[in-house]
């Protein structure tokens, strides 16, 4: 009666017990052990087609022009009927004009061709030579085993189907039902490709293919088939009107069963269906609900019609029973999300159903119940042995649950579905520019590969329909990537590959040796671009700087150069980056910062911060004097409330030595006893200018990740160049230096190299870090 596929059948007695469901809930009222006429929200098939009334007109147009033209496309409105019209209307028609035909139905989603050979797989084998194109088939089939699958699988797999019915072999029906899936679900290659398989099926005399499709996808398969082959083949289904029509629909099944129905109900129905186009699918459900639970004398009544709450509350009256298992038991709640998320999609604003594998939800147990509980009350349909599907789309406006659901997730349901949609685009790309020769060609994948700004979104809504939280990373700041920790290990492979986080790439890029500064830079530039995730780099929430610490553990230093002072190292905590723009801005334009007179006690305040040179965000901040580094530290600890036993403070140089040495490994370079031109940012490097921070992560100390020590900028130090010990802050001493800049060659980068400068005076080349440690001033 509706356009829907029928379900497998009713849950069985144990698993009726297990789901709670009343006793009367699709089972009849008495044991006559008549099976329901009425499918309900399902579509009838071939076999019930006795029981299929209403459409002898239609049935008897269709089933002439296709038996002349071999192609029809049925386009009507959701709820008319297409596919029941094809199964049980069609389809026995023929066998009548033409003899012994056999019937296969699929569904064009995600990859249109391997569903089609997947239907004519299921089609038990009579000769050994059509037992071996099926094994062809069968084995193209395996070929492709998600969205990564390559175009060259594809190609074989059209080419088996090809040869199936270049072969002899019986006459066949083929029904691609609910056709707008190849424009909704597949990549635009895929709709090309079987748009030339439509062609080769066409020249098969013994094929015939009818297609059906929801009429706000006219325009879409006009330009698909081109004109000339849709005015052929194009049948409008109108919704049926007539009351002649509406009482044998109404009436028939229940009497070929010699049950009768009241009426008083077929008045109230026919009504009903008179008064909405869109209520056939509701009656046909209310139909199959009355049937179950008929008088064993009356037969369909009015009364048990009104019990049930009308038309407008038969979805609801019908799902009564799953409502009640749902609250019974809180987890199924949580489950229920989840499985929608799996059986409905958003097209064009438009929520619609998937069909979806059954295996994977049978895997999870809670969704296993669920889905038992679906199919006992029609909710569920199985379009093959391996599927799963809505009953009927109309569940997605008129069960309560289902349709608040859709509002709740419909912006995330569109974003998962434009997600795998651009991800099979960008991997047939990527399978045709490695099909190029090695040259400078320009790669069309790279135009396709979606950035953090578009992955990002996905990622939390994937989250979002998974009903799952993320833990935080203790890495980045960023709850995409949050996400994406958890997301990874479920996602599809080739929708993982697509959506591997930008950042994380551009990161892992940075690990060798073999990237070249300039390419550094950029990555630098992008990260910025994007709000740079890593954490210690910008602010928390709070508007405050994030700072990264890394734990340092005591040690003693021998510092260079005249009386060779050595001074023990305190156990302490280091910022893993130097302090960035971003985090240093904000004490520039906080109401308390900068300005506040309470920063610069003992310190040469000036009217204005030194100039913002190459201020991106995540770039280490220049031109701050020592003393400017000191009133940040000091408005910081205020801010975070750091007064002891620890404070945050600028390191000594023992400190920021004893860290950049490798500890007691006492290192050249923080890397090695060797210089290595490519784990620093330094004169070598050809930049001629900072940039960001932590762009050589082989550049830090042997397990550590304090990044940035050698190279980029100079990093101020609390204590007095001449006087080391001295760390008390006032005076017009030049302060101690370390670390080298991007201005400066190897000898200057050691971790040893003690520089000096005026603690007022501010430079392109000079930035400071912090700890966080006992006080010493």
């Amino acid at each position: 009666m509706s356009s829907m596929t029928a379900p497998s059948g009713r849950a069985s007695a144990n698993v009726r017990e297990a789901l709670s469901l009343p006793a009367g809930a699709g089972a009849p009222a008495d044991t006559s052990g008549n099976p329901n006429p009425y499918p309900g929200l399902a579509a009838y098939k071939p076999e019930a087609h006795h029981l299929f009334f209403g459409r002898d007109e239609d049935v008897a147009r269709a089933s002439e022009r296709l038996a002349r033209t071999r192609l029809l496309s049925v386009v009507g409105r959701s709820g008319t009927g297409k596919s029941s019209l094809v199964a049980a209307g069609i389809v026995p028609r023929l066998r009548e004009m033409l003899g012994d035909i056999a019937y296969r139905r699929c569904e064009p989603q995600a990859d249109p061709c391997r569903q089609l050979a997947e239907a004519l797989c299921r089609e038990l084998p009579r000769s050994e030579r059509e037992q071996q194109r099926i094994d062809e088939l069968r084995r193209a089939v395996n070929g492709i085993v998600d969205i990564g699958a390559p175009n060259s699988s594809e190609e074989r797999l059209a080419s088996a189907i090809e040869h199936f019915f270049d072969q002899p072999g019986e006459r066949l029906v083929l029904l691609i039902d609910q056709f707008e899936g190849l424009f909704t679900h597949a990549p635009a290659a895929s709709g090309r490709r079987f748009r030339d398989l439509l062609d080769a099926l066409l020249r098969v005399d013994r094929l015939y293919l009818v297609l059906t499709l929801r009429s706000e996808f006219t325009a879409r398969l006009m330009e698909w088939l081109g004109e000339e082959l849709f005015r052929e083949s194009l049948m409008v289904l109108e919704p049926i009107t007539g009351r002649e029509q509406l009482h044998a629909i109404i009436t028939g099944p229940a009497e070929a069963y010699g049950v009768p129905v009241q009426k008083e109900l077929l008045a109230r129905l026919v009504m009903a269906a008179s008064v909405s186009s869109g209520a056939l699918p509701l009656i046909a459900l209310s139909l199959e609900k009355l049937f179950e639970q008929r008088d064993p004398e009356r037969g369909l009544t009015l009364e048990a019609y009104q019990q049930m709450g009308g038309l407008e509350s038969i979805v609801e009256s019908a799902a009564a029973s799953i409502e009640r298992l749902i609250v019974s038991e809180p987890e199924l709640e949580l489950a229920c999300v989840r499985l929608f998320a799996e059986l409905a999609t958003v097209v064009d604003e438009l929520p619609t159903r998937r069909t979806v594998e059954i295996a994977p939800l049978r895997a999870d147990p809670l969704l296993g119940r669920l889905v038992d509980a679906l199919r006992s009350q029609g909710f569920l349909a199985d379009p093959d042995d391996r599927h799963v599907e809505l009953a009927h789309e109309t569940l997605l406006s008129h069960w309560p649950r289902l349709r608040q659901w859709c509002d709740r997730y419909r912006a995330s349901l569109a974003l998962r579905r434009q997600a795998k949609q651009a991800a099979r685009d960008w991997l047939q790309a990527v399978e045709h520019d490695e099909a190029l020769p090695a040259s400078g060609q320009a790669r069309r994948a790279d135009a396709l590969r979606w950035g953090w700004e578009r992955q990002r979104p996905v990622l939390l809504a994937l989250l979002d329909l998974g009903n799952r939280s993320a833990p935080v990373e203790p890495d980045f700041d960023d709850s995409g990537i949050d996400a994406w920790r958890v997301l990874e290990s479920s996602l599809e492979k080739g929708l993982r590959r697509f959506l591997q986080p930008e950042p994380l790439t551009l990161l892992d890029e940075l690990s060798g040796d073999e990237t070249a500064h300039h390419r550094r830079e950029e990555i630098g530039l992008r990260l910025n671009q994007m709000g740079d995730p890593r954490r210690g780099v910008g602010l928390a929430a709070s508007g405050l700087p994030e700072i990264a610490w890394v734990d340092v553990t005591a040690g003693e230093v021998q510092l260079e150069g005249k009386g060779s002072q050595v001074f023990a190292v305190d156990a302490l905590r280091i910022a893993r980056y130097p302090v960035t723009w971003q985090q240093y801005n904000a004490f520039v334009n906080a109401e308390d910062g900068y300005r506040d007179r309470r920063w610069w006690r003992k310190l040469k305040q000036r009217k204005q911060p030194g100039e913002a040179r190459w201020g991106f965000l995540n770039y280490p901040a220049i031109n701050v004097c020592w003393s400017d580094a000191i009133a940040f530290c000091r408005w910081l600890n205020e801010q975070f409330g750091s007064h002891g036993p620890d404070v945050i403070r600028l390191p000594t140089e023992w400190e920021w030595q004893w860290v950049a040495q490798s500890g007691a490994a006492r290192r050249k370079y923080p890397w090695s006893e060797e210089w290595n031109p490519a784990r620093a940012n330094s004169h070598e490097s050809g930049v001629g200018r900072t940039m960001a921070v932590g762009m050589y992560p082989a550049g830090a100390p042997d397990g550590s990740l304090v990044a940035d020590l050698a190279g980029n900028v100079w990093e101020w130090c609390l204590n007095e160049y001449h006087q080391p010990a001295n760390t008390q802050i006032g005076g017009d001493q030049p302060r101690a230096m370390r670390g080298g800049s991007w201005l400066d060659y190897p000898g200057d980068l050691r971790a040893a190299k003690r520089e000096y400068f005026a603690p007022d005076d501010r430079d392109g080349d000079i930035g400071f870090r912090i700890v966080l440690a006992p006080p010493l001033d």
